[in-house]
């Protein structure tokens, strides 16, 4: 091997370690490393390496930019499908719907089933200092609605989460309607509430987690398909 592949080899790996940053040193160098012998194995599988087939390599391989923007994908999806914390799986699926329509799908995912959880938590909160207004609501046209009412009997708004048969569901504001609203449930509402937040706070981590282990591939699971065909 020439002193001018080793040479473009090796401003290929400095540009990648730079692109990495300075998160986690030691693992940015293990990917550098991981690389490097990616791309050597396939320069030394060439019959008669020259600096035409090492470019070749390294365009199939990718710019060095995009492969530490992936791999920095693939490294927080692999920390959110073993945690628990909202913040850090919320960081991971925000990135995954960069990359494509599973990302975007488990992002959606994420902000329904935390955004319900919110909404349940505040209700058992406020209950006590709004008894009359926080509430499970019956409202016209047999929609079914938790959350806060604004005590209007005309021009009705419920702020929190609302159903109507079949299909309609609605996170936020409940468009205004006119006629009375009827609570059910009371001084209930407390610990249904609490209770509804713990089942939709873990089934929604469940979840994601479950998308995160199924479809985000692992970083070092990550394939060069492209380099590969040139075998």
């Amino acid at each position: 091997m020439t002193s001018d592949i080793t040479d473009a080899i090796n401003q290929y790996c400095a540009r990648l370690r730079k692109a990495l940053g300075k998160g986690s040193s030691h693992e940015a160098d293990e990917i550098v490393l991981e690389v490097r012998s990616h791309i050597l194995e396939r320069i030394e599988a060439e019959e008669t390496p020259t600096p035409e087939a090492l470019a070749k390599i390294l365009r199939a391989v990718g710019d060095p930019k995009e492969l530490a923007a992936e791999y920095r994908t693939q490294t927080i999806l692999h920390r959110a499908s073993r945690s628990t914390s909202p913040w850090l799986m919320l960081r991971a699926t925000l990135r995954w719907a960069r990359k494509g329509t599973l990302g975007v799908i488990a992002f959606f995912t994420m902000v329904v089933g935390y955004g319900c959880t919110a909404v349940f938590f505040l209700s058992a909160m406020l209950k006590p200092f709004f008894p009359s207004r926080v509430g499970l609501w019956l409202a016209p046209e047999h929609t079914l609605s938790f959350g806060f009412w604004n005590g209007r009997l005309s021009a009705t708004e419920i702020y929190g989460i609302s159903v109507r048969p079949p299909v309609s569901f609605v996170l936020g504001t409940l468009s205004p309607t006119n006629g009375p609203v009827r609570e059910l449930l009371g001084p209930w509402l407390i610990p249904v509430a609490i209770l509804c937040g713990l089942l939709c706070l873990f089934a929604t981590t469940f979840l994601v987690r479950s998308l995160i282990r199924r479809f985000g591939r692992q970083r070092r699971d990550l394939q060069f398909s492209h380099s590969a065909s040139l075998a």
